[in-house]
């Protein structure tokens, strides 16, 4: 979301570097999640957040960027646990009804589809050798987090878990595996 942020204000990541006064290898950390943008400093983030639009980007940038954060500790819990059981008190699933940004921004890297409310940022920096066209994940992570979720579908019966549940075989639906389809079928 940084990254389609920044292209879209004009700028490279030297040049937004320099704008934020932060070293460069900061900036392609964020964008490369070697960095975690989420792991900044809570003052220093709404800052970045209201920065981007005055950088040039488009006035929802900072708006999308918090639920970019979101997402990927979505999709970071989902593919750090496996098959294993979070707590729902700390599951960010059982927090709150997601509404459809956010889920597009948690499927984008299993669609491979940029989520429509983001056509506004177009780039205006030339791009330099081969790039993704939105965020990744490896076969692995994606077979872990779609294995969370079966977990939390199975398991999350009680009904102070409907809501962890009730998103959790949502987000099911984008795991073409064939024994999660029959399963989905089941439900």
């Amino acid at each position: 979301m940084l990254k389609l942020a920044r292209e879209s204000a004009g700028l490279t990541q030297e040049r937004l570097a320099e704008r934020l006064a932060v070293d460069g290898s900061t900036v392609q950390g964020w964008e490369s999640g070697r960095r975690p943008v989420s792991a900044m400093n809570s003052g220093d983030f709404v800052r970045l957040c209201a920065r981007l639009p005055r950088l040039g980007a488009p006035p929802s940038a900072g708006r999308h960027l918090r639920a970019a954060v979101e997402a990927d500790l979505v999709l970071s819990i989902g593919v750090a646990a496996g098959s294993t059981w979070v707590d729902p008190d700390l599951h960010p699933l059982a927090a709150t009804v997601h509404r459809k940004t956010l889920t597009n921004l948690i499927t984008w890297p299993f669609t491979g589809h940029l989520p429509p409310e983001f056509a506004v940022f177009t780039s205006k920096v030339p791009r330099r050798g081969p790039v993704a066209a939105g965020p990744t994940l490896g076969a692995d992570e994606q077979t872990r987090f779609f294995d969370h979720l079966m977990t939390v579908a199975e398991r999350g019966v009680r009904p102070d878990e409907a809501l962890l549940r009730r998103q959790a075989v949502y987000l099911l639906g984008f795991d073409h595996r064939d024994q999660v389809v029959r399963w989905l079928r089941g439900e």
